[in-house]
């Protein structure tokens, strides 16, 4: 009997996938993203990154001749640097948690409320805001004028006869935040308003379902999932109300010699490069506050975690 060998099964092939092309709706919306990332990337390198090159090298210059660390140690042991540091400190200490506390209650209530009352309350919230800078800063200085003032009764009842009592002292922190706070919170609240519309319809409807109160939904759902928009709010107001300068520079028209020229830091820097014609000096400070803004991000930022969402 003859055994005949079968041939061996011939070895299955192998074939690699053909290449899956993008189809054109993404290979559009890569082009529209690009498209947006381009102009601020241009933008963010000629008047961020270039700018803060140049202040870098200019704090380490004197009389175009390079000076070490001369210009540093110069801002240091400058005596009106603690002043200036301290009223923005106490400032930002007064005005950054009332501002944020304000913008979100209010929001909050808003979000509780909609229809014709909360858009009525946005455009509200909002006029006070359309008046910044310099022109906010006049405006409230005929406010806390007893001889122009509508709230002249109010300014009675505190015993302040003329715009120099309400801004001699620790006042005039007072008084800039109620400004800083008129100015800034109307559009904070739209912001934090339209994040709280943007929240997903099913999670708060099954917290209703669930039989979840106002305040647990407000304190467990809403501001969790807001979170991020809550850390830009502070990270954004902490670089305003630490480089606050319009405000101070223009009410001591209505205080001569009530309110010092380097009253905030911002202002010890143009100070240093418009009175002294030292601009190292004002490169080398503004270079800290710039180091003390980023500071403060990377803690927010951490703190919160406030990219976390985004990456779900």
């Amino acid at each position: 009997m003859t055994l005949t060998a079968r041939r061996p099964a011939a070895a299955a092939t192998t074939t690699t996938p053909a290449p899956q092309r993008r189809s054109p709706m993404k290979r559009a919306r890569s082009l529209a993203a690009w498209g947006l990332i381009c102009p601020y990337t241009l933008f963010l390198v000629l008047f961020g990154v270039a700018p803060a090159g140049y202040a870098l090298w200019t704090s380490f210059t004197h009389d175009g001749s390079f000076a070490g660390i001369r210009n540093w140690t110069g801002v240091f042991e400058d005596y009106r640097l603690a002043d200036s540091a301290a009223h923005v400190g106490m400032y930002l200490l007064l005005w950054l948690p009332i501002l944020v506390l304000l913008v979100l209650s209010l929001a909050l209530t808003l979000h509780v409320k909609p229809g014709r009352f909360s858009s009525t309350m946005q455009f509200v919230y909002y006029l006070p805001g359309a008046v910044t800078g310099s022109a906010a800063a006049l405006l409230w200085l005929f406010m806390v004028s007893p001889d122009a003032s509508p709230f002249s009764p109010v300014l009675d009842l505190f015993d302040i006869s003329s715009a120099t009592d309400a801004l001699s002292g620790r006042s005039l922190i007072s008084v800039l935040t109620v400004m800083g706070v008129a100015v800034h919170a109307g559009g904070w609240i739209i912001v934090l308003y339209g994040a709280l519309n943007a929240l997903p319809k099913d999670v708060m409807e099954a917290a209703q379902v669930d039989g979840a109160s106002t305040w647990r939904t407000t304190w467990h759902i809403k501001l969790p999932m807001v979170r991020s928009y809550v850390a830009f709010v502070l990270i954004s107001s902490f670089a305003a109300g630490s480089q606050v300068f319009v405000e101070p520079t223009v009410l001591t028209t209505g205080a001569p010699g009530q309110i010092s020229p380097t009253w905030s830091v911002n202002q010890l820097a143009y100070n240093y490069a418009t009175q002294e014609g030292d601009f190292g000096k004002a490169a080398a400070l503004s270079l800290a506050m710039l180091a003390v803004g980023l500071l403060a991000a990377w803690i927010v930022i951490s703190r919160t975690r406030m990219y976390e969402t985004d990456h779900r």
